[in-house]
């Protein structure tokens, strides 16, 4: 029986999120196909659907670089120095090791033979010479914010936008031989092996240096797949690369389609007519519709979360919402109430800054103030004698933060508190976040490219991620720690007591993890990198026939 084997997917409808994503929607891998089937005809191709939240052009806009609809594309394209399984443990690609004796300094050795698809030979000077082109900000690669924490980023990347890097070569980058390099952080940083496995460490060949638009356009890669076709409008065609010679994940298409789509419910409905093969992140309210539509064997729900909505209360807001006040608001908010008969099994109640995903997890990390308890949110806003009115800030059309925000205000009411819905527009919320002018708390959505704690904890302490104006010397302390650490065991003892600590100053409220739903073809499987779906990892599981 010959195998044709293709595999329509609808272009990954991918949420937008903060900065600290480096993959787009998102990181980490792990295949394990598998076999057997109905003996039916099936042509499958896969694709990616482009989700009008992050590509209002509703076109594939770039390739290369993290954070854009085309990032389930370049993961295909892409063989990292390391991947991650389905479990979120690290395994080798392009690197036969990676490894260090302080946290620190990272000695990298290579797989031998490897290439680029056009057969130039990929050495340690064509990883140094990527990761120092992308580093330097004069270049303004999208992916140059990944190597903040590399020795010597801030020399390429000076604080004055008008003055001139002392150098274009990052400190902490040194060739040792051709299968050889060594990677400095400016920190002992034990998530090196899982940064590693991120798009915005994926190897450049020179001639991409020259016109990195043009390579945009037309990228070489070193992974599995070649780009063999791309209107940015209406597809992308990829096939399996004959000549590579890294890990191919079980039950592979030999032909992906990432087909574009103008919305969601649109790529939906064509995997429900049998003419797409995946749709990665099916909207929650979609969910129960497709249970009934697709069954079990056509919508599989991710095992790991990796996706967290929380309420952010940036410090600037202090003075005119006390910490009894975001205190009494968080409790009376019903998140198990929420996620049960809101987003019928589409979103669980989180009580933790982190998700399941990670090994510091713990369900009921948030205590008392993450329990529905409108008695004690009453007796919280009697004891600040506060008076006025919460706003709630949302992105408008965001049905799924609209519903959250009208339970809040309705159990609200039932204690005399004032909780304002505030739909915004999306570029408004943007920049009240970005300019620090926030009225009053926000919803938003975070996603993880890796499963580390450090996605989560040291986040919060970033700044540029959710512009909370927050310091914590405690909980940074405990982070510095954890990186350091060299057993995961030892690691989660301090992720934990920042997580603690950053809890008890009410600055970002846990409320519930999005459940990630993939409707698919039941001749297909879909797989993720500890939690994150990745499309070219769909394995094919009924015999297909020409």
């Amino acid at each position: 029986m010959t195998k044709t084997r293709v595999l329509i997917a609808a272009a990954a409808a991918v949420l937008a999120l903060p900065a600290c994503s480096l993959n787009g929607q998102n990181t980490p891998q792990g295949a394990d196909g598998g076999g057997g089937g109905d003996g039916r005809t099936h042509s499958s191709t896969v694709t990616s659907v482009i989700s009008t939240a992050s590509s209002p052009s509703r076109s594939i806009e770039r390739i290369t670089g993290a954070q854009n609809p085309g990032s389930q594309v370049a993961m295909a394209l892409c063989e990292p120095l390391t991947g991650i399984d389905e479990a979120g443990k690290v395994f080798m690609r392009a690197a036969s090791s990676v490894k260090s004796t302080d946290q620190k300094t990272w000695t990298i050795k290579l797989a031998e033979g490897r290439t680029f698809s056009d057969g130039t030979p990929i050495t340690a000077r064509t990883w140094v010479d990527t990761f120092n082109f992308i580093a330097l900000g004069k270049n303004a690669m999208p992916s140059n914010y990944a190597y903040i924490d590399i020795q010597g980023y801030d020399a390429l990347n000076p604080a004055d936008p008008k003055a001139k890097p002392s150098t274009d070569r990052l400190s902490g980058l040194k060739v040792v031989d051709d299968n050889t390099f060594t990677l400095t952080m400016n920190k002992p940083y034990n998530d090196v092996p899982y940064l590693l496995a991120t798009l915005p460490f994926c190897p450049m060949p020179a001639s991409a240096f020259k016109d990195p638009t043009a390579y945009d356009r037309k990228p070489v890669g070193n992974g599995p797949y070649l780009l063999s076709k791309l209107d940015p409008k209406v597809e992308a065609v990829l096939t399996l690369d004959p000549k590579y010679k890294g890990w191919v994940p079980e039950g592979a298409a030999k032909t992906l389609v990432f087909k574009v789509f103008t919305d969601t419910n649109t790529a939906y409905q064509d995997v429900v007519a049998g003419n797409t093969d995946v749709l990665r992140s099916l909207p929650p309210g979609l969910a129960a519709q497709a249970k009934n539509a697709l069954g079990d064997k056509g919508l599989t729900a991710i095992k790991s979360n990796t996706l967290e909505t929380y309420i952010l209360w940036p410090t600037y807001l202090d003075k005119k919402f006390p910490k009894e006040v975001r205190e009494a608001f968080s409790m009376v908010t019903n998140r198990e109430a929420i996620s049960k008969n809101l987003f019928l099994g589409s979103s669980k109640a989180a009580g933790s800054l982190m998700p399941d995903s990670v090994s510091a997890y713990r369900a009921d990390a948030c205590g008392a103030t993450c329990k529905f308890d409108p008695e004690g949110a009453k007796a919280k806003i009697k004891q600040a004698g506060f008076t006025g009115s919460i706003p709630v800030l949302y992105s408008a059309g965001n049905t799924t933060d609209a519903a959250t925000a009208l339970a809040i205000s309705n159990e609200a009411k039932k204690i005399g508190l004032d909780v304002e819905p505030r739909p915004t527009p999306a570029a408004e919320l943007g920049d009240s976040i970005n300019e620090y002018r926030l009225e009053g708390p926000a919803i938003t959505l975070w996603g993880s490219s890796f499963p580390s704690a450090s996605e989560w904890i040291a986040s919060i302490m970033v700044d540029a991620n959710y512009r909370l104006k927050y310091q914590n010397p405690t909980a940074s302390a405990e982070v510095a720690k954890a990186w350091a650490a060299t057993t995961t065991a030892e690691a989660d003892k301090h992720w934990q007591a920042a997580e603690d600590s950053i809890l008890k100053d009410q600055v970002i409220q846990p409320l519930y993890y999005q459940v990630m739903y993939i409707a698919h073809n039941e001749c297909v499987t879909p797989h993720s990198a500890g939690g994150d779906m990745q499309i070219y990892r769909t394995a094919i599981t009924c015999p297909i026939k020409d």
